[in-house]
């Protein structure tokens, strides 16, 4: 494994740490500047675990029609998360701190909406599926491992979304503790290999 990718798991692991220390200080504060941090980590996050599962895909050497699925996949979670997070702080938060009556069911944060189905679409359904092609890609067991655990619970989250908010949380699961996993995979198995 090349020294690119294990700065790109490093990179990984410290984009998840911050990603979790942006949740747990919007829900300690509440106040609009965290939740700006927030979803500002949400779709930094993204682009960070776009180059890492790239990486990934590379590292263990993905069949190219995995590939290309898992390539299509997380462009699927960067636009979509992008959209959703970028209306949410760039329109939907300015009209509403202008004293505008913006319904919640455009509102990120609230369940029901246009903005949080879109959000759990990119996160379910698109990192779902990138972590399913990574797993049918590669041949590495314990990552495999991982990815497809990573996959169940994103498309599980996913599916749950539809009945209740409470079923989404699976998801995050999946694509943040799972991920942060898979990161430390890679950094052991290129200890292991420098070792051997």
């Amino acid at each position: 494994m090349k020294q690119k990718h294990k700065k790109l798991a490093l990179a990984g692991i410290i984009a998840d740490g911050l990603y979790f220390i942006s949740v747990i200080l919007y829900l300690i504060v509440k106040t609009d500047w965290a939740l700006t941090v927030w979803e500002s980590m949400t779709v930094a996050g993204a682009f960070v675990m776009t180059a890492v599962l790239t990486a990934a895909a590379e590292a263990y050497q993905i069949k190219p029609m995995f590939r290309r699925f898992m390539l299509i996949s997380l462009s699927g979670t960067l636009i979509l998360t992008s959209a959703a997070h970028f209306t949410s702080i760039g329109v939907i938060r300015k009209l509403v701190s202008q004293g505008v009556s913006v319904p919640d069911y455009f509102r990120i944060g609230f369940f029901p909406s246009i903005e949080m189905t879109v959000d759990y679409t990119a996160w379910g359904l698109f990192m779902g599926c990138a972590f399913l092609a990574l797993f049918l890609g590669i041949q590495d067991m314990p990552i495999k491992g991982i990815s497809v655990t990573c996959s169940s619970l994103c498309m599980v989250g996913f599916a749950g979304s539809f009945f209740s908010e409470s079923l989404w949380y699976p998801a995050p699961l999946g694509y943040g503790f799972g991920f942060l996993i898979l990161c430390i995979a890679i950094l052991r198995k290129k200890e292991d290999s420098e070792l051997s």
